[in-house]
């Protein structure tokens, strides 16, 4: 099985020329706002996405948004590399996340609002930021391999109906293990290592279930990772008991408490309105 994962890993839709463009830029010592804002107005889609979540209530900006080169400068580089690879999935209509009870606009709304917790508690750490933002961003993306392997053995409902039995990421971790021998977040991992990512970014993905195992250098990552992920999912979770799980993720890795709540409190109020 892993095996096959490897392959499809190997096999992920390529990358697109405005992410490719994107990521040119970003990764150019020399690149500026206005050449990065210039690639984004030429694709509509990562346009329309970046403007829409920059006027939201999600990411809590105080001002109204009205350019490309405006949001560019407020979100940073790196969250910009996110919308892109977000448009960029949005626009793969052969992704099937059926087996995860997923569409791909429901998934890529999820996505967006992990980062978007990400991205307002750690707010003003760019050091983390750097890490985390993108990163945050792409830590379902293994979903779509391991989703496409029980679609082409004709287990998709089956596996459905299991993961909609799941009560917390614990119980849809032991799943994966026992249908595929790894992890939605390794195998995600796996796609941020082969697209030669930042070492520090699928090392946090790595070792998101387990971030005693991690390095020092990336393990407040991968429990940051752990926790808003355990706080927001593509699965539907008690949210008092995901709450409490997050918290405990918090509290073990002596990360920042009073910002984490102070974000939880503006963002289920804002997702109520």
């Amino acid at each position: 099985m892993k095996d096959k994962i490897l392959e499809k890993v190997g096999a992920f839709p390529p990358l697109d020329d405005t992410v490719n463009k994107i990521m040119a830029v970003c990764n150019d010592p020399d690149g500026s706002v206005m050449e990065l804002a210039k690639v984004i107005e030429g694709d509509p889609m990562t346009t329309a996405n970046i403007l829409k979540a920059a006027n939201s209530p999600l990411y809590g900006f105080s001002r109204e948004i009205k350019s490309v080169a405006q949001a560019v400068s407020i979100f940073g580089m790196e969250t910009v590399k996110g919308f892109a690879f977000s448009s960029f999935l949005q626009k793969k209509p052969d992704l099937d996340l059926s087996p995860y009870g997923l569409d791909t606009n429901s998934f890529s709304k999820i996505t967006q609002e992990q980062n978007a917790f990400i991205s307002k508690w750690y707010r003003g750490k760019k050091k983390s930021l750097d890490v985390l933002s993108l990163t945050s961003f792409l830590m379902e993306i293994g979903k779509i391999v391991l989703a496409s392997i029980v679609i082409e053995h004709n287990k998709a409902d089956e596996f459905k109906s299991a993961v909609l039995k799941c009560k917390n990421l614990s119980e849809l971790k032991e799943l994966e293990d026992n249908v595929f021998g790894i992890t939605n977040e390794e195998v995600s991992a796996l796609i941020l290592e082969d697209w030669n990512f930042d070492p520090k970014m699928f090392n946090s993905l790595k070792y998101l279930n387990s971030p005693d195992l991690a390095d020092e250098d990336v393990r407040a990552y991968s429990a940051s990772l752990e926790a808003v992920k355990s706080l927001i999912t593509t699965i539907s979770f008690d949210r008092e008991e995901s709450l409490n799980i997050a918290l405990s993720i918090v509290e073990k890795y002596s990360l920042d408490k009073d910002k984490f709540n102070e974000v939880y409190e503006n963002h289920f109020q804002t997702e109520s309105v």
